[in-house]
């Protein structure tokens, strides 16, 4: 299994949780899916704006209130 595969399936487990009702340990998980995909990244523009999308989720997920 390549890294972008499981970059990807931990995406998805991301999603789910977040659907499941556990929305905080979901935004994370997809916050570490999109930071990964960020590094992995060539581009500049790329690199920097999954990178700071996937920080952005992680940094809402942690100061979300009434969060599961």
């Amino acid at each position: 299994m390549n890294s972008q595969r499981a970059i990807t399936i931990a995406a998805a487990f991301g999603v789910l949780l977040g659907a499941l009702g556990y929305v905080r340990t979901g935004s994370i998980i997809l916050g570490a899916a999109l930071l990964l995909t960020g590094i992995r990244q060539e581009r500049r523009i790329e690199r920097y704006l999954a990178s700071l999308i996937g920080l952005g989720l992680i940094i809402v997920a942690i100061v979300l209130p009434h969060g599961r």
